[in-house]
């Protein structure tokens, strides 16, 4: 029950069908500082202004201001700074 409800959120925020994103079990945005997100396989990008995520079935692109990862481990990612922007690309 638990997971329909963060993936039912994940939708919502990110304006992506339920089922595109049926592999993605957590992700928590607070603010517009911080970005937690799990499921992550590899790092594609990673500068200050742009980090671009990817996951086995989607591909993550958030934009920003003196951006930082403060945590990649596990496929948990945590992103820091001030961001402006999240994309979500299915792939």
């Amino acid at each position: 029950m638990k997971k329909k409800i963060v993936r039912q959120v994940i939708s919502d925020v990110f304006d992506i069908p339920l089922e595109g994103i049926a592999s993605v079990p957590n992700a928590q945005i607070i603010g517009n500082n911080i970005l937690n997100i799990d499921g992550c396989t590899s790092v594609k990008k990673y500068d200050r202004e742009e980090i671009i995520l990817k996951a086995k079935s989607y591909i993550l692109t958030v934009k920003g201001k003196e951006l930082s990862m403060t945590n990649f481990a596990q496929g948990r990612v945590s992103i820091r700074g001030e961001m402006y922007s999240y994309e979500v690309a299915i792939c």
